[in-house]
């Protein structure tokens, strides 16, 4: 697969995470002057990706039933945290055997600390959104007019050039995305000069995204028509 040019000629694909997945090749190559890695090594083990991803809620029953309904996820387990006094714990199944956890303290919650925009700098070490992939860009839809029925405030579907994404906010403040690849990585999109330079105003401009973000609302707010 390759990635069409402006000038009619096709970049060629370095990476693309679905079809290496499917397929389970992982046969992407890097950019001939980068090298194979940033160092030049690189550990023999790796992990078999994410096992869970767990986040603070401000109310367990709430955020449960907003990713069963709105997200379509089916809850799998709910129970005293282990060790953390005044604390539960629930997991639910997010597809392909990856699970997303919630923990609720019940002598909480604390305020959330996160900007109240994705377009704002946001602190060190702080969570930015959580991006749940879909299949096809026939799935993206049928989920965003999922969330929309539940009343959630969603974006229109932004184009990425190398994704589709629609942007919403769960009930805990979370900024979240639904995505579906449509080609891979291609060697402008693997840029090693960014962790040394700073970066041009405009390597930043792009129309949709700069647009999407008077879409999205955040949580709490009544649900708009998008």
């Amino acid at each position: 697969m390759s990635a069409p040019e402006s000038d009619g000629k096709a970049k060629p694909i370095i990476w693309h995470r679905d079809e290496d997945v499917r397929l389970g090749t992982v046969n992407g190559v890097h950019p001939p002057k980068y090298g194979s890695t940033l160092s030049g090594t690189r550990g023999k083990v790796m992990p078999s990706g994410y096992h869970h991803i767990a986040y603070v809620c401000k109310d367990m029953k709430e955020t449960i039933n907003f990713y069963e309904n709105a997200m379509g996820m089916k809850l799998r387990a709910i129970y005293p945290m282990h060790g953390i006094r005044g604390a539960k714990h629930c997991f639910l199944e997010a597809g392909n055997g990856n699970e997303l956890s919630f923990v609720q303290f019940q002598d909480g919650p604390l305020p959330n600390q996160n900007p109240p925009s994705f377009f704002q700098v946001w602190p060190i070490a702080s969570h930015h959104h959580l991006a749940f992939r879909c299949e096809t860009k026939e799935q993206l839809l049928a989920l965003r007019e999922q969330i929309k029925a539940y009343g959630t405030p969603i974006s229109k579907i932004v184009s990425h050039d190398f994704l589709l994404s629609a942007y919403a906010t769960d009930p805990n403040g979370i900024n979240i995305e639904i995505t579906t690849t449509t080609r891979g990585y291609t060697e402008d999109e693997y840029d090693l000069t960014l962790l040394s330079r700073r970066m041009r105003p405009d390597e930043n401009d792009h129309a949709e995204s700069d647009a999407h973000g008077s879409n999205v609302a955040k949580a709490g707010s009544v649900p708009a028509k998008l």
